[in-house]
């Protein structure tokens, strides 16, 4: 980014600026990093999928918080649009740490860019430090079923990973589900060369409409689009004071919960969409 593009972005983002220095550094995150690939991204939510955010209004502006996302595209393109569109299309102006298995990346810089723009690698320890310090963190627990699923299951849930709660019961933490269309279209799988994909030691090979003609990782190129993200009402429980049988019994409700929830507004969004081009 030009040096004429950086005061730009602090005059436009200076509370996001001093969130950001004053929360945690641990993780990797640096300002400069998302300071370089903010127009990339802007393009990418403005103009190439059109987000629609509603809802953000719903999480705290101070206090820990958990948001639980659904899954649908190879690369993190969802956590990404979450993250950007906090930063430059709400009032909330606070980072989001994006807790990601990345070690199913093997790519090194790919791996070092998440974590400077806000990935965080998946731990109960890491998620317990993030919320003791009032911070905002997203999941989505789908996990790998959810990046690999063939495009003929688009918009079909994969099983949430209860075990991606316990932090958040654990600590009482509030949790807010998030709903995001669009992103299964936007970068299709049309199926996973599992084969190759244990060959390369990858944890799968999505085949995209992109492949053969370019090779990986061009091949996974985006398609155009109309994105609807929706954060929904926080989550109802109370664990303070509980047993750890009750905890964990708590945390399968709430997995089934949100997944039946997000299921559900999505194949409302579906109608919706359907009807309005008819």
């Amino acid at each position: 980014m030009t040096s004429t593009n950086k005061p730009d972005f602090e005059a436009k983002n200076q509370e996001f600026i001093d969130k950001a220095e004053s929360s945690d550094q641990y993780y990797g995150f640096d300002i400069k990093a998302l300071t370089r690939f903010k127009p990339f991204l802007e393009f990418l939510y403005a103009d190439w999928w059109k987000v629609n955010f509603t809802g953000w209004d719903k999480l705290p502006k101070d206090g820990p918080a958990l948001i639980v996302g659904n899954q649908g595209s190879v690369l993190p393109w969802q956590a990404l649009m979450l993250s950007y569109g906090l930063l430059a299309h709400s009032d909330l102006r606070k980072r989001i740490h994006i807790m990601y298995d990345l070690d199913s990346i093997q790519d090194e810089r790919l791996h070092s860019f998440l974590r400077e723009i806000g990935f965080v690698p998946w731990s109960s320890n890491a998620m317990k430090r993030l919320f003791s310090k009032g911070e905002i963190v997203a999941v989505f627990p789908e996990g790998l079923n959810g990046l690999a699923k063939p495009y003929s299951q688009r918009y079909r849930l994969q099983g949430f990973d209860w075990t991606r709660f316990l932090p958040a019961v654990e600590e009482n933490v509030p949790i807010f589900p998030l709903t995001t269309m669009g992103c299964d279209e936007a970068a299709p799988n049309l199926f996973n060369l599992s084969k190759l994909a244990t060959f390369l030691k990858l944890p799968y090979f999505p085949i995209t409409p992109f492949f053969p003609w370019l090779p990986m990782p061009l091949s996974l190129a985006t398609l155009p689009g109309a994105w609807q993200m929706n954060v929904h009402n926080q989550a109802k429980y109370d664990s303070k004071g509980q047993s750890r049988d009750v905890i964990e019994n708590t945390c399968k409700q709430l997995s089934l919960a949100f997944e039946g929830e997000i299921q559900a507004e999505l194949n409302r969004m579906l109608r919706g969409r359907n009807k309005s081009r008819n």
